[in-house]
């Protein structure tokens, strides 16, 4: 047993598979790089072990909350046996239990919306994925990351539908891709998304994902939060994942914005966020244009045909 540890401790027997695909330069890239992931629940927690299993071994992890029941449907490391514990620690544990020699710079709090910048300056990431509960939080630390010049991955499934997008420097931001104020602050995301009304416009999350009118209602009135089933999750997750290494190795092109993943239960394809987003994003930096929505909510005829307009 002891020497079969030792073996398994040297990278290139651990991840031999990869050299089938990957040249040794680009592996050593994918080892060599450095990653931060804010949130290892659903989507975070899949991208770290799935890093990992790729050979990456240097990766910064924000997780402040600790397992609970609902996360058993679909959440990699949670199970019975981990119900309590922190995700971060648990997913620590799970990568250095596939390679010993990872180094895992776990922090094992919330990050604080008034550290996003702080966070994104403080290292050279080679990719950064938000994955935090918090959707204005991830829409702002995605922002930040563009603005600062490192790429960063989107990733979110609602139910049967998951888009995952590359955004990279020089592209688009993900506020005007994603219909939310152009490059707001994090207060001024946060307010927007808390409101019923903004949260009914969003009705493909009914239409394509499946959701129950129940649950969509729920959602809106801030009662309820995204219905989520691993299959979804976890092909986004891998997605997102393989978007990671596509921007590490360069060896195939990323899936960059304003081109993102379409994922359903029909099958993924490649999509694109259309200039009408992007206009209603900048828009909405005046306060006639987030009037807009409200107006827009009213009408559920109107809310028909801005869902189809925007999804």
């Amino acid at each position: 047993m002891g020497n079969i540890k030792k073996n398994n401790s040297e990278y290139k027997f651990l991840f031999e598979r990869n050299y089938g695909v990957f040249s040794p330069e680009e592996q050593e890239k994918l080892r060599n790089a450095n990653i931060l992931i804010i949130g290892v629940g659903g989507i975070g927690g899949i991208v770290a072990i799935s890093l990992a299993r790729s050979g990456v071994e240097n990766m910064t992890i924000y997780e402040g909350d600790s397992y609970e029941v609902s996360n058993i449907n679909r959440q990699i490391d949670c199970n019975f046996y981990t119900l309590g514990l922190n995700k971060g620690v648990v997913t620590k544990e799970s990568i250095l239990k596939i390679n010993p020699e990872a180094k895992i710079n776990l922090i094992p709090r919330r990050i604080k919306p008034d550290e996003i910048s702080s966070v994104v300056d403080q290292e050279s990431w080679d990719a950064i994925i938000p994955a935090a509960d918090s959707w204005p939080l991830s829409v702002t630390m995605l922002d930040m990351s563009i603005a600062a010049g490192i790429p960063a991955i989107m990733a979110y499934p609602v139910g049967a539908f998951g888009r995952v997008c590359s955004y990279m420097p020089g592209g688009p931001y993900a506020s005007e891709c994603l219909t939310m104020i152009y490059r707001a602050s994090y207060d001024e995301q946060k307010l927007f998304m808390e409101s019923k009304e903004n949260r009914s416009i969003l009705y493909y999350y009914r239409t394509l994902g499946g959701w129950t009118q129940e649950w969509f209602e729920g959602f809106c009135e801030g009662r309820l939060p995204h219905p989520q089933i691993a299959p979804i999750v976890w092909t986004t997750g891998s997605l997102a994942t393989l978007e990671i290494v596509k921007i590490i190795t360069g060896r195939w092109k990323p899936v960059a914005a304003p081109n993102y993943w379409h994922i359903t239960p029909d099958g993924a394809r490649i999509a694109k966020f259309g200039l009408g987003r992007r206009l209603l994003s900048r828009m909405m930096r005046r306060e006639w244009g987030r009037a807009l929505i409200p107006a827009f909510a009213k009408r559920p005829v109107l809310v028909r045909i801005f869902t189809r307009l925007i999804s």
